[in-house]
């Protein structure tokens, strides 16, 4: 008669009671204090670098919306987070990129303001990015590296070394609603976008810039991408709590 060996999920049970839990992602100094400077608007100003961050005139909304990688119109939460400016200065112990960074705020507006969230699941109009005819018109990146977006001129965009998914949720805040990516394209790109050409003719009888109109326009002639308005379901972030002052530093 054979020994009886030990059931496998036995051995995977003990093997996951000896590991300790794995720490909460937390700055090692932080201060936040209420700000001289608006709640919303031009005066915000956010500067982060490997394992700091550092934010002037930002309301509480603004932060949970950082700290989340949630826009605007996938946050529901009560209008006063709005209202007030708070600076925080915060320090990791050792270098971070800036997703732990959000992570770390997540902690630290527990933390401090008492900050308590969930998502759900809602259908609202989204735009899904897909391929127009011809197929696009930028390649692969050439270079690995982790993705990055950045400015090239007023009305200019770069990204490298970006998902298809990365690209649409960078372009979804000024549409004003989530964009989803339909091309099915799975690599990592470079693109670059310049709509400095379409500004005058994208202008409405009153003045006001016909964004959609602009972005359809462009991004069909350099990037070979249309967008197609449909519904789906989207992750919205929903703020069960918080408080309207920070705990002391």
């Amino acid at each position: 008669m054979k020994p009886a060996l030990p059931s496998l999920a036995v051995l995977l049970a003990h093997s996951c009671l000896a590991q300790p839990p794995s720490p909460t992602p937390a700055f090692d100094v932080a201060s936040v204090r209420p700000s001289s400077h608006a709640g919303n608007g031009d005066e915000v100003h956010v500067e982060t670098s490997p394992g700091s961050l550092h934010t002037r005139g930002a309301s509480l909304r603004f932060y949970i919306e950082w700290a989340y990688h949630t826009p605007p119109f996938q946050m529901d939460g009560p209008a006063w987070l709005s209202h007030e400016g708070f600076d925080i200065v915060a320090k990791a112990a050792t270098p971070v990129n800036d997703d732990q960074l959000r992570l770390m705020l997540r902690t630290l507006l527990a933390g401090r303001f008492g900050v308590k969230v969930h998502t759900v699941r809602r259908e609202m109009e989204v735009y899904a990015l897909t391929l127009a005819k011809g197929g696009p018109k930028f390649h692969e990146s050439a270079s690995e590296g982790s993705p990055l977006f950045g400015n090239d001129g007023k009305a200019a965009m770069t990204a490298k070394h970006v998902s298809m998914s990365d690209f649409a949720a960078k372009i979804s805040e000024p549409l004003g609603r989530p964009v989803v990516d339909a091309t099915g394209l799975k690599g990592r790109y470079d693109i670059r976008i310049d709509v400095t050409s379409y500004m005058t003719a994208s202008m409405d009888k009153g003045g006001e810039l016909e964004t959609m109109n602009l972005l359809l326009t462009a991004f069909q002639k350099q990037l070979g991408l249309k967008f197609v308005s449909r519904k789906s379901t989207v992750d919205i972030l929903v703020v069960d709590h918080a408080e309207k002052a920070p705990a002391e530093n």
